[in-house]
């Protein structure tokens, strides 16, 4: 097994431009220092989580290479003792933004024509960094194409940060009509792309109406199933919500502003339903300034998110009173928003009302199936890939512990461990 850690745990901009030009002429030795250990690796936690629902006390996990190999409650030595500290599944986060980053003028990002796609490639780096010592071993990102490019790389070179599927770029009013829909998904499908990301509403900026008709959602959530992607659905309100459900698409990302018969279709349907609650609002207020001024983000637009924040717990709190929907974990997270991933457990526990419990299973077993991973991810069981992540406290109890992380293993690698 490898063990991996940052030399350095802050990372920030000129940290993260030396680690990718190292990367790159050094082999990643100058940036991350990596030694054997014996295998299997054991770990002991005071309480394991296993993200089906199931706990259990003094648990000792066995990890050879990438697999979970054996679990047992056993004395004897270990290799990490977590004895403090609960373990559950690498979370996952099934709504993000990776190459959504502040520029040098402390402003958001614009992408432009012409721009050197290496330069956001290493933003993306710092945010996957972030991502991932946060606990997130997986995330879906969702709109760039950059994405695929950031993704390769931390498979190929090693470089710290989540497992990360990606839409590219989104079906948007803009790509045609249903013909049209349905060849760019095809031209998805061959350029690399794990989801089809569709916009079916508009931003809830620009007031969140209606942008797509029933033929093209139809053909888009039919084309994409068609290529083997699943179909992810920017929508709000009950018509949109509906029709995204009827057509036989994956997921509702944001569904905010929907009637209680649009919850019984969807525990019907079986449609994830993916709510951003605290985080991306929290977030945007939080750095106003560097995004007021650029597209839509105008003070209507901040007023709308307001609003948005709002009305989205109250839909919220009458979604989870039917155990039937499948509610997983995202956050639509953007430019400062990366590693404060976990900061949406405690919105849609303490604000929210959802049980701690299915708050977990929503980022762990619940949201690998979501993501068509759940036959190797999101359960601490024999067979399945070694992502752990530990916090101190029990979220059951307390769910701000999920804000304090102290280890993170992603495909038996340890990349966080502070005993």
């Amino acid at each position: 097994m490898k063990q991996r850690f940052f030399v350095n745990s802050l990372i920030n901009r000129t940290f993260i431009t030396r680690c990718v030009v190292l990367t790159i002429i050094c082999g990643l030795s100058s940036v991350l220092v990596s030694y054997s250990q014996e295998s299997p690796t054991t770990i002991r936690a005071g309480l394991m989580i296993d993200g089906t629902g199931n706990t259990r006390r003094d648990a000792r996990i066995f990890v050879s290479d990438d697999q979970i190999t054996r679990i047992d409650s056993l004395r004897g030595r270990v290799t990490y003792d977590l004895s403090d500290l609960t373990i559950m599944p690498g979370w996952i986060d099934t709504h993000v933004h990776l190459m959504s980053h502040f520029d040098d003028d402390d402003k958001l990002h614009r992408p432009t024509a012409d721009e050197s796609g290496s330069a956001s490639i290493i933003y993306g780096l710092s945010n996957a960094y972030r991502t991932l010592m946060s606990g997130f071993t997986t995330v879906q990102s969702l709109g760039s194409p950059l994405d695929t490019e950031l993704r390769d790389w931390i498979i190929h070179t090693g470089l710290p940060g989540p497992r990360v599927l990606t839409s590219r770029e989104p079906i948007t009013i803009d790509t045609g009509d249903a013909a049209a829909i349905r060849a760019r998904i095809q031209q998805l499908k061959l350029a690399g792309a794990d989801v089809v990301k569709v916009f079916a509403s508009a931003s809830i900026r620009d007031g969140g109406g209606r942008v797509l008709s029933d033929d093209q959602l139809d053909a888009a959530c039919q084309e994409g199933l068609a290529q083997g992607l699943r179909v992810a659905v920017h929508a709000y309100g009950s018509e949109v919500v509906s029709s995204a459900a009827r057509a036989g698409c994956t997921s509702i990302e944001h569904g905010n502003r929907y009637d209680n018969e649009t919850i019984a279709l969807l525990a019907d349907r079986g449609t994830y339903l993916d709510p951003h609650l605290g985080l991306l609002y929290d977030n945007y207020e939080q750095y106003r300034d560097r995004f007021l001024g650029i597209g839509n983000y105008t003070e209507e637009g901040f007023a709308l998110m307001a609003d948005a924040r709002r009305r989205g717990l109250i839909t919220f709190t009458r979604t989870i009173q039917n155990p039937d929907v499948q509610i997983v974990f995202g956050t639509d997270a953007v430019a400062g928003a990366h590693g404060r991933n976990f900061e949406e457990f405690i919105v849609r526990v303490e604000e929210g009302g959802q049980d701690p419990m299915d708050a977990i299973i929503s980022a762990t077993s619940r949201a690998a199936h979501a993501l068509g991973l759940s036959d190797t991810l999101g359960q601490i069981t024999q067979g399945y890939t070694a992502d752990l992540v530990a916090v101190d406290g029990n979220p059951l109890e307390d769910i701000s512990a999920m804000s304090r992380v102290r280890f993170v293993m992603k495909d038996g690698v340890v990349y966080r461990y502070e005993p």
